[in-house]
């Protein structure tokens, strides 16, 4: 055959065959699909079922392709089935194109002769070439998508069998047992919920219809369904569904299929048991509370949490306002939250999910409050306020302290302007809740004090703050001022000169002020001590 004539005939041929196996194909997928809707069929007649029944035709269509894919690797090229193709598409051609194909070249000068060539070109130049490829063409993409069609209806006969038998099967019972429909067929219920069921005749309706129950631990219960009138529905209803089961009507000598009842709870808190670690200063034993929604503790403590579930679930967290927890899951159906630091107090809820997708139905619940670490408690017991001292007085002092969990250390302070405050330690160790009372006596002559020099003095003590480190804490600070030995009081007399008014005026506001610079400097000096308290010192 001619070379240009032959290349052009071979892409035809390729379009050709390659429809040819789409067309084998579809009825492979076509073929299959009708066996597995067989399957289906039977399952609905006799009820038998099996999880491995989309085995077979998935085989049957793996077997089937196979074959067509060989025998169409192994057919050799037919250039004449081409020819023959075009021309009936295109009856006016009248047997040309067959003719240029019969040409064959000269045995003795290897070439087409003049009129051989004329028939050849007048092929290659014919006005319809171009219409015999888009023909081809058009038949190959009509078979690509009947051939994607057939194979997607195969795919879902194939899941109906492999994950949709359950619920195929008493769509198939319900068409043959005379046109009856359940409801609702095979179900998912809630424990210890109501389940109605309903049989709908399409036909004329039977004098009577029963429901039989099998439930899984092997009972078997039969119930008159009830009907209204001439009412086509039949009805009863299952109250508090505990066990899963199977059920089917009879009426009339027959009986559908078998439907499928399955009962499910959602996942709920059972109980809740904390166990509490302490931390060490405050010589508290591990606690444990038994099934506790309400948590309290001090803080810096440490909480280990165990959620008794009713069932295992996929996901369980704490969800709180400003952070979200989640809990290590177990086998057994717990949940646990493990050593979790008690910083603030805070509300969470607990939020399960199961495997299915099913969420708590009712939210629980969980207050954890943490208390904190009061610093103690510090009073000056004597004397009440500031004094007026001469600088050769002995001035007692006594004083209060007491904490929640012991004092480290206790004593008096005692501070003179411009100078470091000396910590005079009066004892140490007491155990918590227990107010220790001491006394000091100050001799202000040993302090070389000068008239009008002011000496402060308070209560401090040491205990463990939150991050278990010795934390110190002063009391208020109140002052001694040093006066002279000799001071001469007068009467104030009436009928004073507006001079001396002015002078007693100016007095006072000087006492005003004088005030005024002792509560700054008290506030002052607390607020500094509390932010980075300095070292005690023994006296």
């Amino acid at each position: 055959m001619e070379a240009r004539l032959k290349r052009d005939l071979a892409a035809l041929e390729q379009t050709l065959r390659r429809t040819r196996l789409l067309r084998h194909l579809t009825l492979c997928w076509l073929a299959a699909a009708a066996a597995g809707f067989l399957l289906l069929l039977l399952q609905g007649i006799t009820g038998w079922t099996s999880a491995l029944q989309w085995i077979v035709p998935a085989l049957a269509a793996l077997a089937a392709t196979g074959v067509v894919w060989r025998r169409h690797r192994n057919r050799a090229a037919d250039l004449r089935a081409v020819v023959a193709a075009v021309e009936r598409e295109h009856p006016q051609l009248r047997h040309l194109l067959s003719a240029a194909a019969e040409q064959e070249p000269d045995a003795v000068s290897g070439g087409f002769r003049f009129l051989q060539l004329r028939v050849i070109d007048e092929v290659l130049a014919h006005p319809l070439r171009q219409a015999w490829k888009l023909s081809l063409e058009r038949k190959l993409s009509g078979a690509r998508i009947s051939n994607m069609t057939a194979l997607a209806g195969f795919l879902c006969v194939l899941a109906v069998l492999a994950f949709g038998a359950t619920r195929a099967r008493p769509v198939f019972a319900s068409v043959l047992a005379r046109g009856i429909t359940v409801a609702p067929g095979d179900t998912e219920v809630e424990r210890g919920t109501t389940l109605v069921i309903s049989a709908r005749f399409g036909g004329e309706p039977p004098a009577e219809a029963t429901l039989v129950l099998l439930s899984a631990s092997g009972q078997t219960k039969r119930i008159p369904l009830e009907r209204h009138l001439a009412d086509p529905v039949f009805g009863a209803s299952l109250r508090e569904v505990s066990d899963n089961g199977l059920y089917h009507i009879e009426y009339g000598g027959a009986k559908t299929g078998d439907y499928k009842i399955t009962v499910f709870d959602y996942p709920a808190l059972v109980r809740a048991d904390a166990l509490l670690h302490f931390p060490a200063y405050t010589g508290l034993s591990n606690k444990m509370i038994p099934d506790s929604r309400r948590i309290s503790a001090v803080e810096g403590s440490r909480l280990s949490y165990t959620l008794q579930l009713n069932k295992p679930v996929t996901r369980a967290r704490l969800v709180g306002t400003n952070q979200t927890l989640a809990l290590a899951l177990q086998n057994n159906s717990v949940a646990l939250l493990n050593d979790f630091p008690l910083t603030n107090s805070a509300r969470y809820s607990l939020a399960l999910e199961d495997a299915a997708g099913r969420t708590n139905k009712f939210p629980t619940d969980i207050f954890i409050q943490v208390l904190p670490n009061k610093r103690p408690e510090l009073k000056l017991l004597f004397p009440s306020g500031d004094q007026r001292v001469s600088r050769l007085q002995e001035l007692q002092l006594e004083g209060e302290a007491a904490d929640e969990f012991g004092l480290l250390k206790y004593g008096i302070g005692l501070a003179l302007a411009g100078e470091q405050p000396r910590f005079v330690e009066l004892g140490r160790s007491a155990p918590g809740r227990e107010k220790r009372r001491f006394t000091y006596l100050v001799c202000l002559e040993d302090l070389g004090l000068q008239v009008n020099q002011v000496l402060s003095y308070f209560v401090w003590a040491d205990d463990f703050g939150p991050d278990g480190k010795p934390r110190r804490t002063v009391g208020d600070m109140f002052f001694a001022e040093v006066r002279p030995f000799d001071e001469v009081f007068r009467p104030d007399q009436s009928g004073m000169s507006g001079g001396q008014e002015e002078g007693q005026q100016g007095g006072n506001q000087g006492v005003e002020l004088a005030e005024f610079q002792k509560e700054i400097a008290a506030a002052t000096w607390k607020l500094e001590q509390e932010q980075s308290p300095p070292a005690s010192t023994s006296p």
